[in-house]
């Protein structure tokens, strides 16, 4: 399917559209200080160190208005607050840094509940009205993907990062692709607990042109922090390259073995 190709450009968005789609990504500075307690007092806790609440992945129908979008606001809802979701991953100073967090931040105490210190979430993304998720047993056809393509649009983005007072990574970040035959959309949350654990949740978006229909797919995995360490090359002298552990793409091609689930909305 082919379409004429009309590019956005400004100094915050780029994008395109085509084919009946219009496909944005936003970049915008961190959040400043007022901003970030307006977020936590409606959140109910400590937000991210580093939130882009400004930024924004978006994919619209120009025919049916169905549109799915990609913000931290939304994601951070998705937050586990419940009593004992601040003790679902340990570690030896965890209470001690969440604590400080609240003193530091004296004036929205009052409203800071028990919540998911290492910032989790299952976020799948924003759906319009027009657009509804149902399981299915159908998947992305990723050597369709794999066929190559003219990229007409690509980029990728962080909506969120944390360092978990020095205990590790955080992270909610975006990749998306556009070529004349569809859109790939990859949203990743990472996980490290510095000797405890590592996480990743993925949720992967397909659409092609004309097939009436988005599929959507999210990926849980999890590994203990030593398991993923066994995996470091040796170097000489048998030293590890310990860097490698706050390296997203080799942690992701160490962890096998994700629980998936898939989904269709039909346009």
């Amino acid at each position: 399917m082919s379409s004429k190709v009309e590019k956005i450009e400004s100094d915050t968005v780029g994008g395109v559209r085509l084919n009946g789609w219009e496909i944005t990504s936003c970049h915008m500075p961190i959040l400043n200080n007022s901003a970030i307690e307006q977020y936590s007092k409606e959140l109910g806790f400590n937000v991210p160190e580093m939130i882009f609440g400004n930024n924004y992945l978006r994919v619209r129908s120009l025919s049916s208005d169905a549109a799915l979008e990609f913000c931290a606001l939304d994601a951070l809802r998705m937050v586990d607050t419940g009593p004992e979701s601040s003790k679902a991953v340990q570690v030896s100073i965890a209470q001690g840094w969440t604590e400080t967090s609240r003193r530091n931040r004296s004036d929205i105490t009052d409203v800071i509940k028990p919540f998911d210190w290492t910032l989790s979430t299952k976020y799948r993304g924003s759906t319009s009205d027009h657009l509804r998720f149902e399981p299915t047993d159908r998947g992305i056809d990723y050597a369709r993907l794999m066929v190559r393509e003219e990229i007409l649009f690509y980029d990728e983005n962080v909506l969120y990062e944390d360092d978990l007072g020095d205990n590790g990574t955080s992270q909610l970040s975006y990749k998306v692709r556009v070529m004349p035959s569809g859109f790939f959309i990859l949203l990743r949350f990472f996980l490290r607990v510095d000797g405890v654990l590592f996480r990743i949740y993925d949720t992967r978006v397909y659409h092609e042109f004309g097939s009436g229909c988005i599929l959507r797919e999210f990926g849980t995995r999890e590994a203990a922090f030593e398991d993923v360490r066994r995996q470091v090359p040796k170097k000489k002298h048998d030293d590890e390259d310990l860097s490698l552990l706050n390296n997203i793409a080799f942690v992701d091609s160490v962890m096998k073995n994700a629980k998936t689930e898939s989904e269709i909305a039909r346009l």
